[in-house]
């Protein structure tokens, strides 16, 4: 049984929570035993974020520490599942690997190329694992759209488009979402989602360009395109939603012979020939559990991780990086 103890109890870690309490329900071989957050009242606060509310601390179920050091003096602990601000991700995930702790480290995976890179080195170096938070690889809607485009049962993509819109994160210790230098924006924030999953479906593009605004925050709203041979992809992330507005996130794809459109946790399929159709999500889990589950996994050995290396994380903030680049140069296209 691996234990572990989340990082920084603030909006996300909730979630994360809910993963491994579904996970003991499962009977999984890892275990959430201890919290750590510097500020007490984080374990009992009810915080909401951008897909509404995330619950309760409920800290009570668990041992609760404000202190690091103190936790890993007294638990004996196998991962550490960072849920810090971006901007601690890489000092604190270095830090862990080297004294011997396999990490789990929300997403983004740094704020730039060069976090990312001392990342690697240090769990190169430690013989830990190490994996990042890029969840859609685990969310069973995006899995399922994953099967549609691999079976070529439509034919190729022809177009794509993906969204993820909320208001901005009104959470948050200090204030942090809403400074540029600690957060990215939500190009790194939250567009990364998108940037991710849209790598993972169609591989690297050979270039991109991207518009941004700052209406409320630097880089509230991004517009990207992506450039492929033979089909053309396009997303836009949104912080600039008013506060009344629920988050939101969906994609439409047209292939030669189908039309698929996933939005308000349903997917459909609309066929050139036959009826529209539900497809159904390949797990009923929530991404954070399969996630962390199969983080679990590969510490165990059971199976080798080669659906969500670090690489690929560093990859997606490395093309988060190229979009800024075009952006703060008026939208010109950027090689990849």
């Amino acid at each position: 049984m691996l234990k572990v103890a989340i990082l920084g109890y603030g909006g996300i870690a909730r979630s994360h929570r809910s993963g491994y309490e579904k996970l003991a329900e499962l009977n999984a071989p890892v275990e959430l035993v201890a919290l750590c957050d510097i500020d007490p009242a984080q374990f009992t606060n009810v915080v909401t974020i951008n897909q509404g509310g995330a619950g309760q601390g409920e800290g009570k179920a668990y041992r609760t520490y404000t202190d690091l050091e103190e936790m890993l003096e007294k638990e004996e602990l196998d991962i550490i599942d960072i849920c810090l601000p971006t901007y601690l991700h890489c000092t604190y995930t270095c830090d862990l690997l080297r004294r011997g702790y396999h990490v789990q480290c929300e997403k983004p995976m740094g704020l730039n190329r060069e976090e990312c890179a001392q990342m690697l080195k240090a769990a190169e170096e430690s013989g830990k694992k190490l994996m990042i938070g890029m969840c859609l690889r685990f969310d069973g809607y995006y899995l399922a759209l994953k099967e549609l485009i691999d079976s070529g049962k439509y034919g190729k993509v022809e177009s794509a488009y993906f969204e993820r819109l909320s208001s901005m994160p009104a959470w948050g210790y200090d204030g942090w979402f809403h400074d540029y230098n600690r957060a990215g924006g939500v190009a790194m924030d939250m567009h990364i989602h998108d940037v991710d999953m849209i790598r993972y479906l169609f591989g690297e593009p050979k270039a991109v360009s991207a518009l941004t605004n700052d209406a409320r925050t630097k880089c509230t709203t991004i517009h990207s395109r992506f450039v492929y041979d033979d089909k053309l992809v396009f997303a836009i992330g949104d912080w600039g939603q008013s506060n009344s507005r629920r988050f939101n996130a969906g994609c439409r794809i047209n292939f030669e012979k189908a039309t698929f459109i996933m939005t308000g946790g349903a997917m459909t399929v609309y066929p050139d020939e036959g009826e529209p159709y539900a497809l159904e999500p390949t797990t009923k889990n929530s991404h954070m559990a399969e996630e962390s589950l199969f983080f679990a996994r590969t510490i165990l050995g059971e199976l080798e991780n080669d659906k969500n290396t670090p690489r690929d994380a560093a990859g997606s903030v490395a093309l988060v990086t190229k979009l800024i680049e075009s952006a703060e140069n008026g939208g010109g296209m950027v090689e990849v």
